[in-house]
């Protein structure tokens, strides 16, 4: 797949407060010039076959939410929800624990 039909943020994982201070979204600044070249390789992990699992190149199964033990947040509420295992996963999915390890 070639690189600049690919979408990414710049925090996805680490994700900034916009409402502190009154402060407002930075402009979305667009680049004409996108990443060229193929992807080698596209690993998914997913609990159910997505789009974006049908173009992978090799999919992980993951647990779903009543197979692991994991913290849950939104940004709907400001709590964080803490789940137990409730079943043991099915077939030879894992919790992301357990795969990234």
């Amino acid at each position: 797949y070639l690189l600049k039909y690919l979408l990414g943020t710049s925090h996805g994982v680490q994700g900034r407060d916009l409402g502190v201070d009154d402060a407002k979204p930075q402009e979305v600044v667009w680049h004409d010039k996108a990443p060229e070249g193929k992807l080698d390789l596209l690993v998914t992990l997913d609990f159910r076959m997505s789009t974006t699992c049908l173009y992978s190149d090799i999919v992980l199964p993951t647990a779903t939410w009543y197979e692991k033990n994991d913290l849950n947040t939104s940004d709907m509420h400001p709590f964080i929800h803490p789940l137990s295992t409730a079943v043991d996963p099915a077939w030879q999915s894992k919790s992301d624990w357990e795969i990234y390890n």
